[in-house]
This record gives C-alpha cells, sequence and structure tokens, in this order.
C-alpha cells in the first residue's frame, strides 16, 4: 500500500468453480509511520483538567491496545482511532501524543500510530526489560513490547519520545542512592533494548525534566539528574534532549491542556527535520551548553560556550551559581552561541550551574532566538584559558 492519507478495503475468500465466496473483509486500512511514547505520568499526559478541554479525535492518528496496568487490558488485540485518554486506558494515547499526532498529520499527510506505553510514577529501573521474558506482562517494557509485536511494528518504529525522571530525583533508588547516579547506566541499558526489539529506531527524544518535578528531591538532588539527561547526546549521536523550561502555562506537577499541547510544538519540528528531514531556518532543538572558560588570569570573566545562538538579558545573572554560591556575576552579555559573564570578583570556583531549582523562575530563564528555553545545566567544569584557542 501506498502511504499517505488514503484509505483501503481488502478482501479474502475462496473460489470453487465460478463461485466466490467472501471469508473476511478488512476495511479502514491505512498506511503511515509509527512513533512510541514511554515514561511516567508526564508522558502519560491524562492529567491535564475535564473532558471539554481534550483534543478532538483525528481519524488519521491511531494506536493499538490499552495503557492499562492490568496484563489482561493491556493486551487486547484492538486497533482503534486515537484518544487523549479514556476511562479503561483503551486506545489512549496522552493529550500531547494526540496533539503530536495531528501535527504530524497535517504536516507530512501521513497516517500516524501513536502507541503509549508510560506508567505514571515510575523510576528508570522499573523500565527496564526483563531478559529472559522481554514480553514479561508484569513489567511495563513487556507490556508495550507485547503490544508493538501483536500490532506487528517492531520493524516499523523510527523513534521513541521519552519523558522520565520525577521518581528519580530523590535518593530512593533502587540501590538506596541517588537516582542521578545510576540513570545513565539505566538509560544506556534501556536504549539497547530498544534497539534490540525496535530494530529500524533511528531517534531518540527525551525531555528534560522541570525542575524539582513533584516536588521531589532533597538537598538540590533534583539538580543532578537533569545534567545527566542534558549530557546523553553524548553518548547517542541519534538522541535530541528538548527542554520544558518555558512551557506556558508552566506545570511543576502535570500541565494543564495548553501545556502539553507546547509538548508536542516543541518536539515536532525536531521530529519533522530528523525523521522526515524537513529543514527551517534555525536550531530546532535548545541551547546546551559546551564547556565554560575564565579567560585570564586575574579569573574574574567566564564565557559560556552554547551549540547554539543564545539572548541575553540582565535579570538572568541571578541565575547562575558558582561552585554554588548565588550572586557572583556582576553582569553579562551574549555573542551569538557565547555569553560572557563579568564576575564581582575574582573567583576560585572550579564549577558553574545555571538555574537552582531551589529558587528559579519560569519568567527568568535562558533562551534561543527561535524561543527554546536552554536546557539546565549543573556543576559543569570551568577550564582556564579559552580551550579552542
Amino acid at each position: 500500500m501506498k502511504p499517505g492519507l488514503a484509505k483501503y478495503r481488502t478482501e479474502f475468500g475462496s473460489k470453487t468453480g465460478d463461485k466466490e465466496t467472501v471469508l473476511h473483509t478488512a476495511a479502514n486500512i491505512v498506511c503511515g509511520d509509527v512513533f512510541l511514547i514511554n515514561g511516567q505520568s508526564n508522558a502519560v499526559a491524562t492529567d491535564f483538567g475535564n473532558d471539554t478541554e481534550a483534543p478532538p479525535i483525528n481519524e488519521w492518528v491511531r494506536t493499538f491496545g490499552a495503557t492499562a496496568g492490568d496484563p489482561n487490558g493491556s493486551r487486547l488485540k484492538l486497533w482503534a482511532t486515537a484518544q487523549a485518554r479514556s476511562p479503561d486506558g483503551q486506545s489512549e494515547i496522552g493529550y500531547w501524543g494526540m496533539e503530536l499526532g495531528r501535527r504530524l498529520v497535517e504536516s507530512q499527510k501521513l497516517p500516524i500510530c501513536i502507541i503509549n506505553g508510560a506508567v505514571g510514577g515510575t523510576r528508570i529501573d522499573q523500565h527496564q526489560r526483563n531478559s529472559s521474558n522481554p514480553t514479561d506482562a508484569a513489567t511495563i517494557y513487556g507490556r508495550l513490547l507485547w503490544r508493538v509485536q501483536q500490532a506487528r511494528l517492531t520493524q516499523g518504529v523510527p523513534a521513541i519520545l521519552w519523558h522520565q525522571g520525577e521518581n528519580d530525583q530523590g535518593a530512593d533508588g533502587p540501590t538506596g542512592g541517588y537516582g542521578y547516579e545510576t540513570y545513565r547506566e539505566f538509560f544506556i541499558d534501556l536504549a539497547a533494548a530498544w534497539k534490540e526489539d525496535f530494530p529500524n529506531i533511528d531517534r531518540y527524544y527525551a525531555f528534560q525534566i522541570w525542575p524539582k518535578s513533584c516536588s521531589m528531591g532533597i538537598n538540590g538532588s533534583d539538580n543532578k539528574p537533569r545534567e545527566v539527561r542534558r549530557l546523553l547526546p553524548n553518548d547517542f549521536s541519534n538522541l535530541i534532549a528538548m527542554s520544558t523550561l518555558g512551557i506556558k502555562p508552566p506545570g511543576g506537577y502535570h500541565f494543564p491542556a495548553t501545556g502539553y499541547a507546547e509538548f508536542a510544538r516543541l518536539i515536532a519540528p525536531a521530529i519533522k527535520y530528523k525523521i522526515y528531514h524537513r529543514f527551517t531556518d534555525g536550531p530546532v532543538t535548545p541551547p546546551s551548553l559546551k564547556r565554560a572558560f575564565l579567560t585570564n588570569d586575574q579569573r574574574d570573566e567566564l564565557v559560556l560556550d552554547f551549540d547554539s545562538q543564545v539572548v541575553w538579558q540582565d535579570s538572568l545573572a541571578s541565575q547562575f551559581y558558582l561552585d554554588g554560591e548565588a550572586k557572583q556575576i556582576a553582569s553579562g552579555s551574549a555573542n551569538s552561541n557565547l555569553i560572557t559573564l563579568k564576575l564581582k570578583q575574582p573567583s576560585k570556583a572550579t564549577r558553574v550551574t545555571y538555574l537552582d531549582s531551589a529558587s528559579w523562575s519560569p519568567d527568568n530563564l535562558l533562551y534561543s532566538p527561535k524561543g527554546l528555553a536552554a536546557l539546565i545545566f549543573c556543576e559543569v567544569p570551568i577550564s582556564t584559558g579559552n580551550p579552542g584557542r
């Protein structure tokens, strides 16, 4: 079948002599692309308000099975038109899943299947594959894999979208330590399992979670997991990290409908650029810090080098911390992808942080010229002298 906004119908039967008998008819068949959503509650994305705010059903956005935690529920072999939420999770893909599907249908003129396997309130270790039984229905991974297998789509998944980490901000992880200490290792293992079970995956899209999401984390422990996720593209050349900062209305816990719609608006251009090779003017990803260095022996000027252009405003001086200490910045300026910070006095600091969850405002953020909020960074080493010279 040719992919596109067309519906197909097929009939199967038998012929004996001149007599033809139709044994089965399949209608409303479409041919398009498949995406998976996984993570925890902000990937589930069903806590957005009353039903009148739900995005409308789109005949070209499809899904398979149910998100129900009950293995019997998740194992319903049913193709359906997707919806944002349903009482039993049947055909449910969440608010921003629906909005993303709509945007891709409109821009690519293709039907889109989205299967959402996210589970609220879960740590990353709870998403790991049972290697001895990958489709183990007692696991989050197994239920999603089973659905994709039953839909016969394991070879057709080009990308996975991941929003998770709220429950890894504290010190209640599987090892008894802080979530950030093992997050990278768990994500690498999870991505390896995805690649084995969905071999044609081309891209991973991972959201950097909101500061102190769900009020989790102690003594700043929630700052470090975001740094781990910011650096994941260093381990995966095909992974894009997307910021959730700047989303309005904001949502430190869950987001209202208009906030979840922003998730889709932010990530859709990156998908279209990498998956469909639709080029746009300027970056489609948020600025991320590459390096930080002091420019002189007096140690009173710090340069932050980003991977794309950033825009400075004077109020941002309060959002940078040297060795965890605030109010060390006298002034700042931006020139393309470089920010130059003038320090109030010479500093022996060895690390710099942007945005501490203990004291920040969604109205005071570092942006790209296209309005993408820069990724938060935490305790990045400071070098002496411009390492690029």
